[in-house]
């Protein structure tokens, strides 16, 4: 029976995999859950990943913790792990834990945590930060682990990327409260800059005077390459291509950059939602400024984090109630961890199933592609990686089959997949300015677009 709640940290599977390669040579079954008089069956109730705890509460204070826990603000944590050590538990147990170096970032939330939800059991004055390993009465089990742990031990960091609020024992996820700080994403917006150079070589409108602009205003030091050309006119085209099919007049792009799309739809006549960081936002208002004297009222350019679930609800106040959506992105996915990819598809299947209408993208592209792509266009991947650190060849999908299960767990049906190929006859910086070989033919092959919608 569940007699508590715990507030603790959560690992991604990137950070967990570090503190599991940790245990992955200790053969007998590991236990975290402490003994106690209520416990029983302590191996069948440890279903809680590693963590550290940060307070625990009775469960009659659940909704109370739950709404004061959604109204805080969660930092970005790196905590350093120094030792592995033991320390007596309950029940004439012993505790068998890495230990974690004093952090003073950590300790001030704790301090905030405690005077808004305070738990003397975790008063920060005489609290000591662990992620526990192994529980047990026999000393020398504690001791003969230990040691066999420490054999390759050696120091490390881990990244907090979320916290969890659970129900315990067994292990219950309450509530998962993400940690989203906008600086961490600031790196991505260079690499629009990157595509906005290829544009000029394609006959998109407005394309020539963004670059202008940027070229004169934006001290971001990149390496440009108008062999991108074919690739970047071709997805923007076929994303084109297949909004125009879906008919629908409500558009949402994320991480829309320096794009024009926005500015050409919107003078059709669509209602079109625009959602960027703050400083991309600032410059496209400035640039658009300078392009038209008379901008559409029916533009919106809103700054946001796509992985911010408020950012989206802000976003309603600009969307027709009774209308269909196509939500769009280029160029935003295949920059975020699996895990942020989960948070943003979550956060579109939220405005869908209440909207209705579909989500296109390219953003699924399989890690095929990227060999095409390095071959088309040497050193192109290396010098992104350059400008951000997000160019990483693990946060892409593998196949199809990855791309299916992925969305598809998380409530979205893959109802067309389409290749940049298609669009091949209507390329201008193809067909009339000749930027093409066999290789660039190659990425027109491998790369996609997918269309989604939400599962009946």
């Amino acid at each position: 029976m569940n007699k508590r709640i715990t507030f603790v940290s959560a690992f991604d599977d990137r950070n967990m995999e570090k503190i599991e390669s940790c245990t992955k040579k200790i053969k007998e079954k590991l236990c975290k859950v402490p003994f106690g008089k209520n416990v029983d069956n302590r191996i069948e109730m440890d279903t809680l990943p590693y963590h550290f705890t940060l307070s625990a509460w009775d469960i009659e204070d659940e909704k109370n913790v739950k709404k004061a826990l959604s109204q805080m603000e969660f930092p970005k944590l790196k905590i350093s792990i120094n030792n592995i050590e033991i320390m007596k538990g309950k029940e004439n147990s012993y505790v068998l834990y890495f230990n974690i170096k004093e952090n003073e970032k950590l300790k001030l939330f704790q301090k905030k945590l405690y005077q808004i939800l305070p738990s003397e059991r975790y008063n920060p004055e005489n609290y000591h930060f662990h992620i526990t390993i192994h529980i047990d009465k026999d000393y020398k089990k504690i001791l003969s682990i230990k040691e066999k742990i420490l054999q390759d031990f050696k120091p490390f960091e881990l990244e907090v990327t979320s916290f969890g609020l659970y129900e315990i024992y067994p292990a219950k996820l309450i509530k998962q409260f993400n940690i989203i700080n906008d600086n961490d994403y600031e790196e991505i917006s260079p690499t629009a800059i990157v595509t906005s150079y290829p544009r000029v070589f394609t006959d998109i409108p407005y394309e020539k005077e963004i670059y202008n602009w940027l070229e004169k205003h934006c001290n971001e030091e990149v390496t440009l390459n108008k062999m991108l050309a074919p690739e970047i006119e071709a997805r923007y085209k076929l994303i084109n291509k297949l909004l125009n099919k879906s008919n629908i007049k409500q558009v949402l792009e994320l991480a829309s950059g320096y794009s024009s799309r926005g500015l050409i739809y919107s003078q059709k006549g669509y209602n079109y939602i625009e959602l960027d960081l703050e400083k991309v936002v600032k410059n496209k208002r400035e640039i658009l400024n300078g392009i038209e004297s008379d901008i559409p009222k029916n533009l919106n350019i809103i700054s946001g984090n796509a992985l911010r679930k408020d950012d989206f609800k802000k976003l309603e106040s600009y969307l027709k109630p009774k209308e269909e959506i196509a939500v769009i992105n280029e160029g935003l996915l295949r920059y975020l961890t699996f895990d942020e990819k989960k948070i943003v598809a979550q956060n579109i299947y939220n405005l869908l199933s209440k909207y209705g209408g579909i989500w296109i993208t390219c953003d699924v592209t399989p890690k095929k592609f990227i060999d095409s792509q390095d071959k088309a266009l040497p050193n192109f991947n290396n010098n992104l990686s350059l400008i951000t650190s997000r160019n990483n060849l693990n946060d892409r999908f593998e196949d199809i089959n990855h791309i299916k299960n992925f969305f598809g767990n998380i409530g979205f049906e893959l109802i067309e997949i389409h290749k940049f190929k298609e669009m091949r006859d209507e390329l201008y910086s193809v067909n009339k300015l000749n930027i093409f070989d066999e290789k660039i033919e190659k990425t027109l092959e491998d790369a996609i677009v997918v269309v989604m919608k939400v599962k009946n």
